[in-house]
């Protein structure tokens, strides 16, 4: 018995063929890095590299962020209740004036003439053949406290 496809559904069939492998391996390299222990971390931070993309780029941010060794916990003895930090976080300043925070942010991001982003991004960096080692992905972490190493 033979059945009649058209070129556009075959080409579909063979195009979703890939995707579907990558979810595999992206299952089992998810289950390799919940099951390392820091000892492990440590031993391929510097050396193993991946390339993501997209919402895989997000998910492998994720994983280097939080199992950083070089990661920073934040201890904060000088705010110890609740009150302390919350009427802390309300003392924004008004326009045309950015609290500390704020404005550390807005100068650690290069914006070109136009105003725009410019440098490296994570997406240039790790989305090549190439890819990022863990140490790469981390520096791109959001909360980018970490121990110095020079």
């Amino acid at each position: 018995m033979w059945f009649h496809f058209s070129a556009l559904t075959l080409a579909f069939l063979l195009l979703d063929l890939p995707e579907n492998g990558l979810a595999n391996q992206d299952d089992a390299l998810e289950l390799i890095f919940r099951q390392r222990t820091q000892s492990d971390w440590e031993r391929v931070w510097h050396h193993e590299s991946h390339s993501r993309c997209r919402e895989r780029l997000v998910r492998h941010l994720f994983w280097a962020c939080e199992k950083d060794i070089y990661r920073l916990t934040r201890r904060n003895s000088m705010e110890t209740s609740k009150d302390d930090r919350m009427s802390r976080r309300e003392k924004k300043l008004e326009f045309p004036w950015l609290d500390k925070s704020d404005a550390l942010t807005v100068l650690r991001i290069r914006r070109n003439s136009r105003g725009q982003p410019t440098g490296a991004s994570i997406t240039r960096e790790c989305c090549t053949r190439v890819g990022c080692t863990w140490e790469e992905y981390a520096e791109y972490c959001p909360s980018n406290k970490r121990i110095s190493r020079k």
